[in-house]
């Protein structure tokens, strides 16, 4: 019967350490495909903020709110990723960063709106 209890509080305890080990920062590499939300401010001729860093592979949801008095885009070419959004408008989409590291140009596709200064940078970096 001792040996049973013994047997069975080893057994509770390799489970309930399995179930830590897998929990929130239970020693698994962070999850890339798990994401970020970034909330960005486009205006007459600004992005704020206008540099985004994400991981190889992360997928990256953007919240662009247009706070101006004309329609913005927020574009990522190299990605065929586009946004459009009236005055006052808030609008949001996904996509995934490139696996490979480096820097992708963040743009306002409107005329002469990258010319007047609204580009940013999305930083593609490794863990």
């Amino acid at each position: 019967m001792v040996r049973r209890m013994f047997f069975l509080v080893s057994l509770l305890v390799i489970v309930a350490a399995v179930i830590a080990a897998c929990g929130p920062g239970g020693g698994g590499g962070a999850n890339p495909a798990a994401g970020q939300t970034v909330t960005v401010d486009g205006s007459e001729f600004a992005y704020t903020p206008n540099e985004i860093t994400a991981k190889p592979g992360e997928q990256v949801k953007v919240n662009f709110k247009n706070v101006g008095t004309v329609e913005h885009t927020f574009v990522i070419k190299d990605l065929n990723f586009k946004l459009t959004a009236q005055p006052g408008q808030t609008v949001s989409g996904t996509f995934t960063a490139p696996q490979a590291a480096g820097t992708y140009e963040i743009h306002c596709d409107i005329a002469g709106h990258t010319e007047a200064g609204m580009h940013g940078k999305l930083n593609v970096v490794a863990p």
